[in-house]
């Protein structure tokens, strides 16, 4: 599996369509019970067919409501800067953390989307490939890099 932005959300973001700053952006979780294979391509949550975000996303598990609107979502806080070092801009996401995940699908993919009226309709922004880690009835968090270690969301000058 790979990480990496989607093709339409970098033109969005460069339209002002997506603005990762003061839009409400979210952070969702895919499971291997149905894969997801990112494909850089891909625009909305729920493409209508077999292997979308939508069909993926943590089936099954107490404490994740999936879909449009669901719990499982979590909304996240995006900082940015400039890194001279490196000529680009560096974004990071702050850490999240899903409580008391019950049983039932092995996480193996986080995606960032913006919702907008329902899964068909929602954008897609970019796909970050994960640990396998089985839920369990514990807590899951993501630990992003901060802005000082480069961010985990880069645009290369």
């Amino acid at each position: 599996m790979a990480s990496g932005f989607y093709n339409a959300a970098l033109v969005d973001i460069g339209k002002a369509v997506i603005d990762l700053d003061t839009d409400t952006l979210k952070l969702g979780l895919t499971g291997t019970a149905t894969t997801y294979t990112y494909n850089p391509d891909d625009v909305f949550l729920d493409a209508g067919g077999a292997n979308d975000v939508t069909d993926a996303e943590l089936t099954g598990v107490s404490g994740y409501t999936r879909g449009f609107g669901g719990a499982g979502r979590k909304t996240v806080t995006i900082t940015g800067q400039a890194n001279n070092t490196n000529n680009r801009a560096d974004f990071a996401i702050a850490d999240l953390t899903w409580t008391a995940l019950g049983t039932g699908d092995t996480i193996d993919t986080a995606f960032l989307c913006k919702e907008i009226t329902n899964d068909a309709g929602s954008k897609l922004i970019a796909s970050f490939d994960l640990t396998n880690t089985p839920t369990n009835g514990g807590d899951i968090t993501l630990d992003f890099l901060a802005l000082g270690s480069g961010g985990n969301l880069r645009f290369a000058a």
